[in-house]
């Protein structure tokens, strides 16, 4: 027969082979601690290898931009204050960057570990992913398109002959309360601590000539949709809470694997962002202090 262990949390029934529990995601066993007379494991070398081959890159990148830079205060006169400044403002950046990379990879962290359960198996404390049928009881209508639904975004935008680009002339969000129904359970949804992940529903030109676009995202009533929250049950009904004051409830069309490589996609962008941003900062700083 197989052994079950039962969850300190939940009370949820485990395998004994279990690490973390099913349904609520809480840890099973104690972390592994090791022993003083172990040495620390060591990095493969693929990794010492990597970070060669980004230290010559940065330095082989570095020095044509300072080659650069010297060849343009040749040309023109610049204040001594215009690089050191421009370095500053540019490590700032960067560990903007830097703290956007790290709040995304929590998410990130957030999201991976919270399970997908069914509405009828959820209960009260449960940080988890449910899927449901989006309902809502008094419905918002998508403007241009006239479509029921419980968020939508929609951006217009102009350009005329004598212009290169194009202007927003006309943007607007709404969101209201809705709920999520599956397998005969419901849960509310608070629409002011939701971060909604919507699909672009239409995309059309609203002049014959083509000199002004529409472009609107919603969630219709209806559709299928994927939430990660804290469930809350006050007696009367059941409804769902953000993870943290900082992680508001997220409302997708996506699945909950997709949405979660997306969000690891994003935070791997911004961390390369900020790497690009802090070494460019570097750079010209040194740069203006040593008068190139």
């Amino acid at each position: 027969m197989l052994e079950h262990i039962e969850c300190p949390r939940c009370s949820a029934p485990n395998l004994s082979s279990e690490i973390v529990c099913f349904a609520c995601g809480r840890p099973l066993r104690p972390p592994r601690k090791r022993l003083p007379g172990q040495p620390p494991p060591e990095a493969p070398w693929v990794f010492w290898l990597g970070l060669l081959i980004a230290l010559a890159a940065a330095a082989f990148v570095g020095w044509h931009i300072v080659s650069w830079i010297a060849a343009h205060r040749a040309r023109a006169a610049l204040p001594l204050w215009h690089l050191p400044v421009a370095g500053v403002l540019l490590l700032a950046a960067g560990q903007f960057a830097f703290y956007q990379a790290r709040q995304r990879d929590r998410r990130w962290w957030r999201f991976r570990r919270a399970p997908e359960l069914k509405l009828s198996r959820v209960g009260p404390g449960d940080a988890v992913w449910i899927r449901g049928e989006l309902q809502c009881d008094t419905p918002l209508v998508a403007p241009y398109v006239g479509q029921e639904c419980a968020y939508y975004r929609y951006v217009v935008r102009e350009r005329s002959e004598d212009e290169a680009g194009w202007r927003v002339t006309e943007r607007d969000t709404k969101a209201v309360d809705f709920r999520v129904v599956g397998d005969g359970e419901s849960v509310r949804v608070p629409s002011g601590a939701v971060l909604f992940d919507a699909p672009l529903y239409v995309d059309t030109p609203l002049s014959p000539g083509g000199t002004a676009r529409v472009r609107v995202w919603t969630l219709a009533a209806g559709v299928p949709l994927s939430l990660c929250g804290l469930l809350v049950d006050d007696g009367t009904r059941r409804r769902l809470d953000p993870l943290d004051d900082s992680l508001p409830i997220v409302a997708t069309w996506r699945l909950p694997a997709d949405y979660v490589r997306l969000v690891a996609k994003r935070a791997r962008a911004a961390q390369r962002w900020a790497w690009a941003l802090t070494i460019l900062g570097v750079l010209v700083l040194i740069a203006g202090i040593a008068g190139v």
